[in-house]
């Protein structure tokens, strides 16, 4: 059986999820301006949570579940962030699951760039 040994390592479990999702900039600068329309992306999110143990402390599904049901009762699906940022949205999710051993959370549109907020 393998167990994990007293040492200094850290053992992060990671979820990802996709959704649908609208925002804006209100206040973008003049040039991206047209940031402040009303745009559609695809969010990914993934979250990271503190574990001890190296056999399932936390399933994966689970946490999944739990982000997905989140921020469908908050923000629809699809989601609309309205005026919020990446980092905005990644400190509501993360300051929401932080009972569920959530440590940090980013939130990214596309692939192309986002936000990580860390406990």
């Amino acid at each position: 059986m393998f167990t994990q040994k007293k040492t200094k390592m850290k053992t992060t479990v990671i979820i990802q999820i996709s959704i649908e999702g609208f925002h804006q900039y209100n206040e973008a600068p003049e040039e991206v301006k047209f940031l402040s329309c009303i745009h559609r992306h695809t969010f990914i999110i993934k979250c990271g949570y503190k574990v001890t143990s190296l056999n399932r402390e936390l399933e994966i599904f689970i946490c999944r579940k739990a982000v997905n049901n989140y921020i469908e009762s908050i923000y629809s699906i699809p989601a609309l962030f309205n005026n919020m940022s990446c980092e905005m949205i990644a400190k509501d999710i993360l300051t929401s699951h932080k009972k569920d051993k959530m440590i940090w959370c980013e939130v990214w549109e596309e692939n192309t760039g986002g936000a990580k907020i860390e406990l």
